[in-house]
Protein backbone atom coordinates (compact mmCIF):
# COMPACT_ATOMS: atom_id res chain seq x y z
CA UNK A 1 0.00 0.00 0.00
CA UNK A 2 1.37 3.41 -0.85
CA UNK A 3 1.73 6.30 1.15
CA UNK A 4 -0.83 8.14 -0.19
CA UNK A 5 -3.72 5.60 0.08
CA UNK A 6 -2.49 5.26 3.89
CA UNK A 7 -2.69 8.83 4.26
CA UNK A 8 -6.81 8.50 2.88
CA UNK A 9 -7.20 5.80 5.31
CA UNK A 10 -6.64 7.65 8.22
CA UNK A 11 -8.40 11.12 7.12
CA UNK A 12 -11.56 9.11 6.48
CA UNK A 13 -10.88 7.76 9.83
CA UNK A 14 -10.98 10.42 11.93
CA UNK A 15 -13.38 12.35 9.91
CA UNK A 16 -15.76 9.39 10.33
CA UNK A 17 -14.68 8.85 14.13
CA UNK A 18 -17.81 8.41 16.35
CA UNK A 19 -15.80 9.35 19.80
CA UNK A 20 -15.35 12.58 17.71
CA UNK A 21 -19.08 13.70 17.00
CA UNK A 22 -20.24 12.80 20.48
CA UNK A 23 -17.77 15.84 22.38
CA UNK A 24 -18.82 18.21 19.19
CA UNK A 25 -22.53 17.67 19.82
CA UNK A 26 -21.51 17.88 23.68
CA UNK A 27 -19.74 21.28 23.37
CA UNK A 28 -22.53 22.75 20.96
CA UNK A 29 -25.19 21.51 23.92
CA UNK A 30 -22.93 23.59 26.39
CA UNK A 31 -22.80 26.35 24.39
CA UNK A 32 -26.42 26.71 23.75
CA UNK A 33 -27.19 26.43 27.48
CA UNK A 34 -24.26 28.88 29.00
CA UNK A 35 -26.03 31.25 26.35
CA UNK A 36 -29.84 30.99 27.20
CA UNK A 37 -29.19 30.99 30.73
CA UNK A 38 -27.90 34.52 30.22
CA UNK A 39 -31.52 35.52 29.26
CA UNK A 40 -33.96 36.69 31.21
CA UNK A 41 -36.84 34.32 32.45
CA UNK A 42 -39.34 36.16 30.40
CA UNK A 43 -37.58 34.92 27.27
CA UNK A 44 -36.24 31.78 27.77
CA UNK A 45 -38.57 28.66 29.17
CA UNK A 46 -36.53 25.96 30.65
CA UNK A 47 -39.22 23.70 30.33
CA UNK A 48 -40.37 24.37 26.17
CA UNK A 49 -36.73 24.49 25.61
CA UNK A 50 -37.76 27.46 23.37
CA UNK A 51 -36.72 30.97 23.32
CA UNK A 52 -39.56 33.77 22.97
CA UNK A 53 -38.50 37.70 21.76
CA UNK A 54 -41.37 40.22 22.95
CA UNK A 55 -42.64 41.55 20.35
CA UNK A 56 -43.86 45.16 19.70
CA UNK A 57 -47.99 45.83 19.87
CA UNK A 58 -48.90 46.91 16.54
CA UNK A 59 -51.56 49.58 18.53
CA UNK A 60 -48.63 51.18 20.94
CA UNK A 61 -48.44 54.88 20.24
CA UNK A 62 -44.62 56.20 20.94
CA UNK A 63 -43.03 57.13 23.97
CA UNK A 64 -43.15 60.74 24.65
CA UNK A 65 -41.41 62.31 27.38
CA UNK A 66 -43.33 64.51 29.70
CA UNK A 67 -42.60 67.38 32.16
CA UNK A 68 -42.29 66.65 35.87
CA UNK A 69 -45.46 67.53 38.09
CA UNK A 70 -45.04 69.24 41.12
CA UNK A 71 -46.99 67.53 43.84
CA UNK A 72 -49.46 69.30 45.54
CA UNK A 73 -48.90 71.16 48.54
CA UNK A 74 -51.64 71.53 51.25
CA UNK A 75 -50.84 73.70 54.51
CA UNK A 76 -52.22 71.95 57.72
CA UNK A 77 -53.47 73.49 60.64
CA UNK A 78 -51.19 73.92 63.68
CA UNK A 79 -52.76 76.63 66.10
CA UNK A 80 -56.40 77.89 65.79
CA UNK A 81 -57.05 81.46 68.29
CA UNK A 82 -60.77 81.66 69.73
CA UNK A 83 -62.38 84.20 71.98
CA UNK A 84 -65.37 83.98 73.77
CA UNK A 85 -67.22 86.21 75.98
CA UNK A 86 -68.71 84.23 79.24
CA UNK A 87 -71.28 87.62 80.44
CA UNK A 88 -70.00 87.13 83.72
CA UNK A 89 -67.27 88.66 86.28
CA UNK A 90 -65.19 85.89 87.79
CA UNK A 91 -63.08 85.52 90.79
CA UNK A 92 -59.91 84.02 89.35
CA UNK A 93 -58.77 82.79 93.03
CA UNK A 94 -61.71 80.90 93.42
CA UNK A 95 -61.30 78.84 90.26
CA UNK A 96 -57.45 78.44 90.92
CA UNK A 97 -58.53 76.74 94.55
CA UNK A 98 -61.41 74.38 92.76
CA UNK A 99 -60.36 73.61 89.28
CA UNK A 100 -57.91 71.07 87.96
CA UNK A 101 -54.76 71.78 86.03
CA UNK A 102 -54.80 75.57 86.36
CA UNK A 103 -51.74 78.45 86.90
CA UNK A 104 -52.67 81.59 88.37
CA UNK A 105 -50.01 84.06 89.45
CA UNK A 106 -51.22 87.55 89.52
CA UNK A 107 -48.05 89.24 90.13
CA UNK A 108 -46.62 87.73 87.04
CA UNK A 109 -49.56 87.47 84.66
CA UNK A 110 -53.34 89.10 85.03
CA UNK A 111 -55.32 85.89 83.55
CA UNK A 112 -55.74 82.38 84.87
CA UNK A 113 -54.26 79.58 82.35
CA UNK A 114 -56.59 76.84 82.37
CA UNK A 115 -55.61 73.54 80.00
CA UNK A 116 -57.76 70.48 78.86
CA UNK A 117 -56.35 67.12 77.12
CA UNK A 118 -59.15 66.92 74.55
CA UNK A 119 -59.11 68.90 72.78
CA UNK A 120 -55.71 69.71 73.57
CA UNK A 121 -55.96 73.58 74.01
CA UNK A 122 -55.16 76.18 76.43
CA UNK A 123 -57.18 79.26 77.92
CA UNK A 124 -56.58 82.09 79.18
CA UNK A 125 -59.37 83.05 81.75
CA UNK A 126 -59.89 87.07 82.64
CA UNK A 127 -61.55 88.29 85.30
CA UNK A 128 -64.23 90.64 83.03
CA UNK A 129 -65.44 86.99 81.90
CA UNK A 130 -63.24 86.63 78.43
CA UNK A 131 -61.75 83.57 77.48
CA UNK A 132 -58.76 83.73 74.95
CA UNK A 133 -58.44 79.38 73.67
CA UNK A 134 -55.59 78.68 71.65
CA UNK A 135 -53.79 75.50 70.62
CA UNK A 136 -56.86 73.79 69.13
CA UNK A 137 -55.84 71.87 65.11
CA UNK A 138 -59.37 73.11 63.42
CA UNK A 139 -62.29 75.60 64.27
CA UNK A 140 -64.29 73.19 64.93
CA UNK A 141 -61.93 71.76 67.97
CA UNK A 142 -61.41 75.24 68.98
CA UNK A 143 -65.29 75.86 69.45
CA UNK A 144 -65.66 72.59 71.49
CA UNK A 145 -62.49 73.64 73.52
CA UNK A 146 -64.26 76.89 74.62
CA UNK A 147 -67.50 75.33 75.07
CA UNK A 148 -65.94 72.50 77.90
CA UNK A 149 -63.92 75.77 79.34
CA UNK A 150 -67.42 77.76 79.80
CA UNK A 151 -68.62 74.28 81.19
CA UNK A 152 -66.30 73.61 83.70
CA UNK A 153 -66.56 77.50 85.22
CA UNK A 154 -70.68 77.16 85.04
CA UNK A 155 -70.00 73.83 87.34
CA UNK A 156 -67.75 76.22 89.95
CA UNK A 157 -70.94 78.45 90.38
CA UNK A 158 -70.95 81.13 88.42
CA UNK A 159 -73.77 82.28 86.02
CA UNK A 160 -71.26 81.87 82.71
CA UNK A 161 -72.94 81.48 79.08
CA UNK A 162 -71.43 80.89 76.10
CA UNK A 163 -71.54 84.26 73.89
CA UNK A 164 -70.09 85.64 70.92
CA UNK A 165 -67.51 83.31 70.18
CA UNK A 166 -65.09 84.30 67.19
CA UNK A 167 -61.99 82.94 65.57
CA UNK A 168 -59.11 85.54 65.75
CA UNK A 169 -56.24 84.05 64.23
CA UNK A 170 -55.32 80.70 61.82
CA UNK A 171 -52.02 79.40 61.65
CA UNK A 172 -51.18 76.45 59.36
CA UNK A 173 -47.47 75.00 57.75
CA UNK A 174 -46.40 73.56 54.65
CA UNK A 175 -43.24 71.88 53.01
CA UNK A 176 -42.02 73.40 49.36
CA UNK A 177 -38.87 73.38 48.05
CA UNK A 178 -36.25 75.15 48.69
CA UNK A 179 -36.39 79.09 47.48
CA UNK A 180 -33.60 82.03 47.18
CA UNK A 181 -34.36 84.13 49.91
CA UNK A 182 -32.78 87.01 48.27
CA UNK A 183 -34.23 86.66 45.26
CA UNK A 184 -37.86 86.80 46.29
CA UNK A 185 -37.06 89.53 48.12
CA UNK A 186 -37.48 91.92 45.54
CA UNK A 187 -41.17 91.44 45.51
CA UNK A 188 -42.85 94.51 46.64
CA UNK A 189 -44.59 92.60 49.25
CA UNK A 190 -41.96 90.59 50.91
CA UNK A 191 -40.00 91.54 54.12
CA UNK A 192 -37.11 90.62 54.35
CA UNK A 193 -34.20 91.01 57.05
CA UNK A 194 -32.05 88.11 57.76
CA UNK A 195 -30.17 89.97 60.54
CA UNK A 196 -33.13 89.84 62.53
CA UNK A 197 -35.63 87.10 61.56
CA UNK A 198 -34.23 84.03 59.02
CA UNK A 199 -37.33 84.10 57.42
CA UNK A 200 -39.07 86.28 54.63
CA UNK A 201 -41.98 87.63 55.33
CA UNK A 202 -44.82 87.80 52.26
CA UNK A 203 -48.48 89.76 52.20
CA UNK A 204 -50.10 88.29 48.75
CA UNK A 205 -53.36 88.22 49.93
CA UNK A 206 -55.32 90.70 52.13
CA UNK A 207 -55.48 89.16 55.59
CA UNK A 208 -52.76 86.49 55.46
CA UNK A 209 -49.23 86.55 56.03
CA UNK A 210 -46.74 83.71 55.00
CA UNK A 211 -43.48 83.00 56.49
CA UNK A 212 -41.01 81.62 53.72
CA UNK A 213 -38.10 79.55 54.99
CA UNK A 214 -35.00 79.10 52.24
CA UNK A 215 -35.56 75.53 52.98
CA UNK A 216 -38.91 75.53 51.62
CA UNK A 217 -41.10 75.56 54.97
CA UNK A 218 -43.80 77.92 55.02
CA UNK A 219 -45.89 78.99 58.12
CA UNK A 220 -49.56 80.48 57.12
CA UNK A 221 -51.52 82.75 59.74
CA UNK A 222 -54.72 84.85 59.20
CA UNK A 223 -58.30 85.41 59.90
Amino acid sequence: MDESALDRYFDNFIVNDPSKMEKQEVNEESGDELFFSLLPDELYQEDAGTVSWPMPELDASPVRLSTPVMPEILPQIQNVTSTVKLGCCLDLNVIACKAWNVEYNPKTYKALIMRIRQPRTTALIYKSGNIVCTGAKSVEGSRLAARKYTRIVQKLGFPAHFLNFKIHNLVASCNSFPVSLERLAHHHDCSYEPELFPGLHYKGVPGITVSIFSSGKMSLSGN
